[in-house]
């Protein structure tokens, strides 16, 4: 389902690990640090709370400010942002939609946006290298090999500041996207599990939207990897002809050839990254006008995997434009 938006990113905060400051987009980051608590997850949680921080000293107000947040990543339970929001006194929708998880919050921050009532939201993301690979894939500290589809969960706070008050950053377009499962099986190769959702929803934004991807300075998906980006690349141009304008948010945020990240970068914070820094600044030095952002998820858990399930995928696409 695509929706008419009109909203403005008001301004964005990302930080970033160790290895994210190493890789292709590091000088974008608002700050790298290697957050290093008691506990992966602790770490996770003082990270997201640095970023909020941080986001409210770039546009100098308090969170009180802010009439909703909303805030999605991988942890169970969402335990990170509920650790994180039980400092800040706010009203808080939690979503979960994996790796997808920035773009429905700003398409669902959007939407809002439309009540009279709400002027400002805040949209917040994270993931941790070593708790994901903890929740979701074998712990590194058991030494097992990996296999070259697999990613890497990228290190990364995001948050967002959108607000109806007119920006340079407009947010013109939401498309939902929807659960689709085509048989895939393999756990260790996500980024064409998720292909097939990623098309579903490029496919209907563009039909939605009367645009084709010569319509955009840039087209991104979330983190299919080397794999999955180059079929969907291949299947855009079935439809449309040679893409030129199109990249994968995971193979942007590392340099696959020198850093060992296998297949690409991965997690909610590897789009957050890379569109909230990276493309953000480029959008603001009149460099890019128009930006399609597919963010892309697999909505599974690791009891599903052990119980030789398939791989549900979905994804979901936020339009941005820069206004005069």
């Amino acid at each position: 389902m695509n929706f008419k938006v009109d909203a403005y990113l008001e301004e964005s905060c990302v930080i970033g690990g160790i290895l994210e400051k190493e890789g292709p987009i590091g000088n974008y980051l608002d700050y790298c640090h290697d957050f290093n608590n008691k506990s992966f997850e602790d770490s996770e949680i003082e990270m997201l709370d640095y970023t909020i921080t941080l986001l409210l000293k770039k546009i100098n107000c308090s969170i009180t400010d802010f009439d909703i947040a909303i805030s999605g990543e991988l942890s169970n339970q969402l335990a990170t942002t509920s650790y994180t929001y039980r400092n800040y006194q706010i009203p808080l929708i939690g979503i979960y939609s994996a790796c997808s998880s920035i773009a429905l919050g700003i398409g669902l921050a959007s939407i809002l946006l439309s009540r009279d009532e709400i002027k400002r939201i805040l949209v917040t993301t994270s993931c941790n290298n070593q708790s994901a690979e903890r929740q979701f894939r074998n712990p590194n500290e058991y030494g097992g090999e990996k296999e070259p589809t697999q990613t890497s969960t990228s290190t990364i706070g995001a948050a967002i500041s959108i607000v109806k008050e007119k920006k340079p950053i407009h947010i013109s377009s939401f498309t939902i996207g929807k659960v689709i499962d085509v048989g895939f099986k393999d756990s260790l190769d996500f980024g064409r599990a998720m292909v097939p959702g990623a098309l579903e929803t490029l496919f209907e934004h563009f039909e939605k939207n009367n645009k084709t991807p010569n319509d955009y300075d840039l087209i991104l998906t979330g983190d299919l990897s080397k794999y999955g980006s180059e079929i969907v690349k291949k299947e855009l141009e079935k439809v449309f002809g040679i893409v030129n304008n199109y990249n994968d948010c995971g193979l942007l945020i590392y340099d696959i050839d020198k850093q060992n990240v296998l297949a690409g970068g991965s997690g909610p914070g590897t789009s957050a990254a890379v569109l909230l820094s990276y493309v953000k600044k480029k959008m603001l030095e009149g460099k890019l006008k128009r930006v399609l952002l597919c963010a892309t998820g697999v909505l599974m858990n690791p009891t599903m995997v052990f119980q030789k399930n398939s791989l549900p995928s979905i994804a979901h696409c936020i339009e941005l434009e820069v206004i005069k």
